[in-house]
């Protein structure tokens, strides 16, 4: 029954933890992630991230092009349980196979991709 862990260990893991506006008891959405940064650290933060979906637009073979760490951050995503889903297009995500069915406590679309190409996404222009 324990697996190696006292049962103060046990109920330590399982107890509720709070971040501002997320809870680990939260079904949580994080919709258009870039390198998956985010989504890691709030994972992290929580303790879990059994009850956590994380999604992009780009393709896992995109993401290695573009992010030097959103493979790392995929891998530690999916070794504490979040679901990680690829090639998710907000516009139409409500009718995606693996999101359709589900409800969430919180939606977080963090600082979507503006969509500028020929120039740097830093400068206030864009921003």
């Amino acid at each position: 029954m324990g697996f190696g862990k006292t049962a103060c260990q046990r109920n330590e893991m399982e107890a509720e933890k709070r971040i501002k506006r997320y809870s680990s008891s939260h079904k949580i959405l994080l919709v258009g992630e870039g390198d998956f940064s985010f989504a890691a650290s709030l994972a992290r933060s929580l303790g879990s991230g059994i009850n956590m979906v994380a999604t992009s637009l780009d393709s896992k073979v995109m993401l290695n092009k573009k992010y030097n760490e959103a493979i790392a951050n995929v891998c530690r995503l999916e070794d504490i349980g979040c679901t990680v889903i690829h090639e998710v297009d907000c516009c139409t995500m409500s009718q995606h196979p693996k999101l359709m069915s589900n409800l969430f406590d919180r939606i977080v679309f963090n600082f979507p991709h503006a969509g500028f190409f020929f120039t740097s996404e830093s400068t206030p222009y864009v921003i």
